[in-house]
């Protein structure tokens, strides 16, 4: 029969395994704090690495210390467009501005944007895009002048502001995007989700990735656009994601109610997708909607309700060869 002394010995080696085991997991506990730390710190120092060292560009150094922005700080610094940034997927901003040595009237501001996904560095760019600005060749996609530079490649957004009135330093802006695109861990490819339009009638430089409400509807959160020219008709076609089949299903018939309670007629129609309709909308003429998985496919601007409904099975098979979603849900 156990004793008093044995019980007592088994008490206190339990004891000592739960200590053990405390002090085992306040240990992993710090570990994992400090990986996560440490590379907190690594992308802060990857993004400030994407600047133009202090005389790098020949004749030019910086002005100051580089600066950085979260999200919750972005309004300090551009008070006017945070919420866009923020809206977009904004994760932080670092950025410094540089003088001309010989005329420190002259002078430049780089910010680099991380927008936590190409396809949101995408949807900043297209919103900020000037169609009078030349294309520069630089990153992704970009436009400028002689006093701006902007491009985006991979998930980051770059925006290049200049003071500049001499001739000598009219390419300095360009020099110093050409720099922080080179140091971008990222090839110059398109948003992969821009794959899912079919090719056929498209207009170049139509595409577009909008958050906030496709066609102004809360219940469409965010989707990517692109123009078609077919059969003499200008249209629009949009891509909704969801993140499930039941989100998308619900969203579908929000658009029905709504539609239907505007005073337009709804008519189901068999052949596109899962389910699809066309109805009437205000400012867009002709639309045909149509749904399968977690997507929702919009065709605007019809007379032609056959042409619409054509390429929307054209892209609905484009998603269903896909395979897997290349479009961030909601």
């Amino acid at each position: 029969m156990p004793t008093a002394c044995w019980h007592d010995r088994r008490l206190l080696f339990r004891r000592r395994l739960l200590a053990l085991g405390l002090l085992c997991s306040s240990m992993l506990f710090l570990l994992l704090q400090l990986d996560a730390e440490a590379a907190g710190k690594g992308a802060a120092g990857s993004l400030e690495n994407m600047l133009p060292g202090n005389n790098e560009i020949s004749g030019w150094q910086r002005s100051g210390a580089s600066y950085a922005y979260t999200p919750e700080k972005l309004y300090t610094y551009i008070d006017g467009a945070a919420d866009q940034f923020i809206a977009y997927g904004f994760v932080k901003l670092h950025g410094a501005e540089y003088v001309c040595t010989a005329d420190q009237k002259e002078g430049i501001t780089v910010d680099v944007y991380d927008m936590g996904s190409a396809l949101s560095a995408f949807g900043m760019f297209t919103s900020k895009k000037d169609p009078a600005s030349a294309t520069l060749g630089i990153g992704a996609e970009s436009f400028g002048n002689e006093q701006l530079a902007v491009f985006y490649q991979g998930r980051f957004y770059v925006e290049i502001q200049a003071r500049i009135t001499g001739d000598r330093n009219r390419s300095v802006p360009q020099t110093a995007a050409r720099m922080v695109a080179d140091r971008i861990p990222a090839g110059n490819s398109r948003p992969e989700a821009l794959g899912l339009f079919p090719e056929t009638g498209k207009v170049p430089g139509s595409e577009n990735y909008m958050v906030g409400g496709v066609l102004g509807h809360a219940f469409l959160p965010r989707g990517i656009a692109r123009d078609y020219r077919r059969n003499r008709e200008l249209m629009k076609a949009y891509i909704v994601p969801f993140p499930g089949a039941a989100q998308a299903g619900a969203a579908f018939e929000e658009y029905k109610k709504y539609l239907a309670g505007a005073g337009e007629k709804v008519i189901p129609r068999a052949g596109v997708g899962e389910k699809s309709f066309t109805a009437h909308e205000q400012y867009q003429k002709n639309i045909v909607a149509a749904l399968m998985r977690n997507y929702i496919v919009c065709v605007t601007g019809l007379s032609n309700i056959q042409t619409g409904e054509q390429l929307a099975k054209e892209i609905l098979g484009t998603i269903q060869q896909s395979g897997t979603s290349r479009l961030p849900a909601n």
